[in-house]
């Protein structure tokens, strides 16, 4: 019989093979870099929408505008970078310490705190409002848990998927399936097809 999605992941977590606990510092320095690459591109797509600074004269005529300077670059590239690092290094300081003070690691509820926590940060820096900042943090809390309750991928049974993607032997001629014949029976309509 199959093993269970949960058995699974617990015969990974036992034997070691799922991610290992990682110091709290490299946590960290991944995130950072990560919240700081993250903002760097959103500056860049940014700027490629947005190249060129216009102006409209009164008599319907555009211009270009004046040169752009240091406090566009802090507007579109710094701030983006700062809001992305703080959110992601709020997130993973967060799960490491529920890690530690509630002994479990990989465990969904670890990670819904941590959620809510990183989505407090993104709702207080977008909005300066409680409710809002609340409320962004239960949805974050929310989809957090429910992706690291799920695992990273949407298959729940991996060897009986590779079998179907994968047979060991192909026959020459093809076979029908005694379901496909039980069809073709009931429908004779279709049974060229």
């Amino acid at each position: 019989m199959a093993k269970t999605f949960f058995e699974r992941r617990r015969e990974l977590y036992e034997s070691g093979q799922d991610y290992g606990l990682t110091p709290i510092g490299t946590k960290l320095y991944f995130a950072a870099a990560q919240g700081i690459g993250t903002g760097i591109s959103y500056g860049v797509v940014y700027w490629a929408f947005y190249p060129d600074k216009m102006m409209f004269s009164h008599k319907n005529t555009i211009t270009t505008g004046p040169s752009r300077g240091l406090n566009y670059l802090k507007a579109t590239m710094l701030r983006p970078t700062v809001y992305f690092t703080a959110i992601s290094v709020t997130f993973s300081a967060v799960e490491s310490l529920l890690e530690e003070l509630r002994g479990s690691h990989k465990d969904p509820w670890n990670t819904a705190g941590a959620g809510f926590a990183a989505g407090m940060v993104m709702g207080g820096f977008f909005t300066r409002r409680f409710d809002i900042a609340s409320m962004a943090g239960v949805g974050s809390a929310i989809l957090m848990g429910a992706i690291e309750l799920n695992g990273p991928t949407v298959i729940t049974d991996p060897e009986s998927q590779h079998e179907k993607m994968f047979p060991v032997k192909v026959p020459i001629k093809y076979e029908e399936s005694e379901e496909l014949s039980g069809l073709k029976d009931k429908y004779p309509a279709y049974k060229d097809n």
